[in-house]
């Protein structure tokens, strides 16, 4: 066999392992911006409990959390309701703001000084991709419950 022919059979080799390569570092980058998508996501609803926990040890009813906690998240188009709730304790819990079901954690108990407020985010909503389902990667049903507790001044 000369060496033009084994380079002419070898084309077809190194096509189909570019094709599989090629899959693998698209995929990987699915997940890259997948994730990176949901930490932000993450990191602005901490946020969202850090300052409506602040806003409520000042004093600020449901009504004026919701605003705040809506201000925050609105960035990333998440609004309370169908995908997103919170609930107030203070210490006792308040009434769900919002149709996602959301429980406060149980512990740690608060105090009778503390207030905590527990936020829930579907990961099924606007910002975040579920582009890797079919891979398994899937965010179906699954939630975001992020608490935050402030001491009242």
């Amino acid at each position: 066999m000369s060496p033009r022919n084994r380079h002419y059979r070898r084309r077809g080799v190194i096509t189909v392992e570019l094709i599989m390569v090629l899959f693998v570092l698209v995929l990987a980058t699915f997940v890259s911006f997948q994730f990176a998508i949901a930490l932000i996501v993450k990191q602005a609803v901490s946020h969202a409990a850090t300052v409506a926990a602040r806003e409520a040890a000042k004093g600020a009813d449901e009504a004026d959390l919701e605003l705040d906690i809506e201000k925050i998240l609105s960035g990333l188009g998440i609004t309370i309701g169908a995908d997103a709730s919170f609930i107030l304790e203070d210490p006792t819990p308040g009434a769900l703001q919002g149709t996602l079901p959301c429980t406060p954690p149980l512990v740690p108990l608060i105090d009778g000084d503390e207030v905590r407020v527990t936020i829930c985010v579907s990961l099924t909503t606007d910002p975040i991709l579920n582009i890797l389902s079919p891979y398994g990667i899937d965010y179906t049903g699954k939630k975001f419950t992020i608490s935050a507790v402030a001491t009242r001044e």
